[in-house]
């Protein structure tokens, strides 16, 4: 309503050319990419290297973890700040709703001192970061809490 620009349009997905579902990236990631290209650097995003899956409650606590929840941590990419950092992934596998979830890895439950409960707490706390920055994350692993700090990487080809 003030004119401002609040995203860019990346894409149009539809059967029949451009009719369908537009996806737009917020203005704040076109700034930083834009930045990184005009000072000569190629824009290359944070990344973590772990793949979570948020809980809570019943589920949480059929699982043996805090009913408050956080981000179970599935797998942790070989080499990734994460792996670096020491978070753990599942080392176990049970079906849940017809899906085998692996289990078993730490539960994030703060990341940089918010609270991880959704899906997105990840990107969110990496938005405005670059490879290098450190992001503090705090976990539990069995009933014994932990804190680390993990150094970003950025993002490449086989780095996602």
């Amino acid at each position: 309503s003030q004119g401002n620009v609040i995203g860019i349009n990346t894409a149009i997905y539809g059967n029949q050319g451009s009719i369908g579902i537009g996806f737009a990236m917020p203005i704040n990631r076109a700034r930083e990419m834009v930045e990184a290209f005009s000072s000569g650097r190629k824009y290359a995003p944070p990344v973590l290297g772990v793949s979570v899956l948020p809980i809570a409650g019943d589920l949480a606590e059929e699982l043996g973890y805090p009913a408050e929840g956080g981000l179970l941590v599935l797998s942790v990419r070989r080499g990734s700040a994460a792996a670096e950092a020491g978070i753990r992934g599942g080392n176990r596998t049970v079906v849940i709703g017809g899906y085998e979830v692996p289990i078993g890895g730490d539960l994030i439950t703060l990341i940089n001192g918010r609270k991880a409960e959704s899906g997105d707490s990840i990107p969110r706390a990496l938005r405005g970061k670059r490879g290098g920055d450190p992001i503090e994350i705090e976990f539990l692993r069995g009933k014994q809490k932990q804190k680390v700090t993990a150094r970003l990487q950025a993002a490449t080809e086989d780095r996602l």
